[in-house]
């Protein structure tokens, strides 16, 4: 029994009317005061023995003798069944969660699947003309005539009681459970069932708890209702909720094993005092990159789901683009062909012991975009090329607007000369456009003067947010030209050479290792020059890479990361809930000499549009993968 603070009501009957007000069938059929309780009814008939028995045994006697109204079904089970649903009750007993704390007997399958199964928290008669759904203890819903409930026959019905009605069922009622039911009651998907169970909050629901009496000036119920709040089900799906319609794609334990070891390595965040619950987080992404691809709302499948088939990730995300959306979900080899679900209350529960749920469509994107804005760019120079303590902005960013039609002049040849022979130039028009970029807008870096002293270089940092650190990775940058802003400059309009350097965040900061430093992010590793992949044509050395200043350019500056000649990606940054922002950055830094400025061979203006940066599960995949100019316009983006 638990016994709950409360107010003592000024007057004790008006709460218990209440609750019959509450709980009543309207039908104008109720209880006697005089009449025998619930379980006096069921004392005195010797066929529910072994039902009294069981209700005993749990502490459940207590509730047919409270004063609350209910409805009782009150089944005739043999000794054998009995003995059974006693056994259960005492096996779970003993049994401990990932807390160590013992199953309460709100859990306990004895309870809530045979005794609230045959118990309704209101006072229902029936009369021949009686066809409704009626709500159990346990939420539940049974169809209720006058003949029987869910297709069990009564022996008696309408029995009134002092505090309920009263039906002698022919046998017991099957219990049907919903999905999430289902998944602890399937075996070999422990796995999944215990991460679900580490995010259940119980609170209890006064208005459908069973009061016994008011001791002290609080109330003692004989049976409280607590009602189950779980932030994975807010988060994911409603699947222990009757009143939904779900599919879910249950981890088998061996998947759930083989996927669990693998994501430990893709979260491996770094030591960094921030992140006081490192491994808790780690543990906790692992399990939930498993879970998050299997939910599947019923109701908002299209075309019964034989076309494509979306998980509730989907409807989530601001950006759909094709991600957590899974083809011919029945056919060849759809994420659900040849599997056989376990009908549920509320859906389906299928099982997948192969592993079926990609990852690269659920959170590791092949297509993952950073646009840059103000979370995913951060402008430092370093003074004088060099270590030092102070850290002084010279370079200016200004985000301008692309202009997706420009008028431009170029000189052209137009005809020839009969008399000279020679080429006739003239200047023309031509309309440029931009339909490769998505993104209309750009980041322009310059170089800006500090303290009266001239700079020539511009630097700029940028940083790869929720990247993995078990992942290869191919990085992209996509450069526009002067001329795609409105007000361009034709003199502007010239080649960019730049370097890039990359470096990572140290496992213990302030090792004393670090050359360079950003202030707003924290100690990072000695940087490393990277070399121009190999096949890369936007570059004018082994390692200066170069914007042609006269077009959109898409330029590889690293393929398959981690590589042999860099070294992996030691952490990651995904999903750490803004503890650390980001692990990996880049610098780029414009080469352009005084003379070369001056004589408008180059500019040191960097135009940057956005930086893509693609995960691929093998360096083999990586180094196939060819990403092409043309493909901007239809890459599947997703945004953060």
């Amino acid at each position: 029994m638990l016994a709950v603070a409360a107010t003592l009501p000024a007057c004790v009957l008006s709460c218990t009317d209440a609750w019959d007000d509450h709980y009543g069938d309207g039908s104008g059929a109720g209880t006697t005061a005089d009449a025998p309780t619930l379980l006096e009814h069921v004392q005195a008939d010797a066929q529910l023995s072994e039902f009294l028995r069981v209700a005993k045994h749990v502490g459940y006697d207590a509730v047919l003798a409270s004063p609350q109204s209910l409805t009782l079904w009150a089944p005739v089970i043999t000794k054998a069944q009995a003995d059974s649903i006693i056994a259960v009750y005492e096996s779970q007993k003993q049994e401990v969660d990932n807390n160590g704390n013992l199953r309460k007997d709100k859990d306990n399958y004895a309870i809530t699947q045979f005794l609230q199964n045959h118990i309704a928290l209101s006072g229902r008669s029936c009369s021949s003309l009686t066809k409704d759904s009626v709500r159990m203890w346990n939420g539940k819903y049974m169809m209720m005539t006058d003949k029987d409930l869910n297709s069990v026959p009564y022996l008696e019905k309408n029995i009134i009681a002092s505090n309920g009605i009263m039906y002698k069922l022919k046998t017991k009622e099957t219990f049907f459970p919903n999905v999430r039911e289902a998944l602890e009651l399937e075996q070999g998907l422990d796995s999944a069932s215990n991460f679900f169970r580490m995010f259940d909050i119980y609170e209890l629901d006064e208005q459908s708890s069973v009061m016994q009496d008011i001791v002290d000036g609080e109330i003692v119920y004989a049976d409280s209702v607590m009602v189950l709040s779980n932030a994975l089900y807010r988060a994911l799906g409603y699947i222990q909720r009757e009143d939904s319609a779900y599919i879910y794609l249950a981890a088998h334990n061996d998947v759930w094993k083989q996927e669990y070891d693998k994501y430990l390595t893709w979260f491996n965040y770094v030591n960094d005092p921030k992140m006081a619950n490192r491994d808790s987080l780690i543990q906790l992404n692992a399990r939930f990159a498993i879970a998050r691809g299997r939910f599947f709302n019923i109701n908002v499948q299209k075309n019964e789901a034989k076309d494509s088939i979306i998980n509730t990730y989907y409807v989530k995300s601001k950006d759909y683009y094709g991600l957590n959306v899974f083809q011919k979900p029945y056919e060849d080899n759809g994420i659900l062909a040849g599997l056989t679900p376990v009908q549920c209350s509320n859906g389906l529960l299928y099982t997948d012991v192969e592993g079926r749920i990609p990852d690269s469509l659920t959170f590791a994107y092949k297509r993952y975009i950073s646009p840059l804005n103000r979370y995913n760019y951060k402008s430092r120079l370093i003074q004088n090329k060099s270590v030092a303590d102070t850290y002084s902005p010279q370079v200016t960013v200004t985000t301008r607007n692309i202009v997706e039609r420009v008028v431009m002049r170029e000189n052209q040849v137009i005809g020839t000369d009969p008399e000279t022979n020679e080429p006739i130039i003239s200047t023309v028009e031509i309309t440029k456009t931009f339909p490769e970029l998505k993104d209309k807008q750009y980041v322009e870096i310059r170089p800006a003067s500090y303290q009266s002293t001239t700079n020539n270089t511009s630097n700029i940092y940028f940083y790869l947010q929720n990247t993995f650190s078990g992942l290869y990775y191919n990085v992209y940058m996509v450069m526009v030209p002067e001329y795609a802003r409105e007000n361009y400059d034709v003199d502007e309009i010239l080649p960019c050479p730049f370097k890039v350097f990359f470096s990572e965040r140290q496992e213990r900061p302030g090792t004393g290792i670090v050359s360079k430093e950003d202030p707003e992010s924290g100690e990072f590793a000695r940087e490393v020059a990277i070399s121009v992949p190999e096949g890369e044509v936007h570059s004018s050395n082994a390692t200066t890479f170069l914007a042609s200043g006269t077009d959109v350019d898409l330029i590889c500056i690293q393929k398959a990361v981690p590589s042999d000649a860099y070294g992996p990606f030691k952490f990651a940054s995904y999903n750490t809930f803004t503890n650390v922002d980001a692990t990996q950055r880049y610098r780029i830094q414009t080469t352009a000499s005084a003379t070369q400025l001056k004589n408008k061979v180059y500019t040191n203006a960097l135009r940057i549009n956005r930086i893509i940066y693609i995960p691929f599960a093998t360096k083999e995949e990586a180094l196939a993968f060819d990403l092409k100019l043309s493909d901007l316009s239809n890459l599947k983006e997703y945004k953060e």
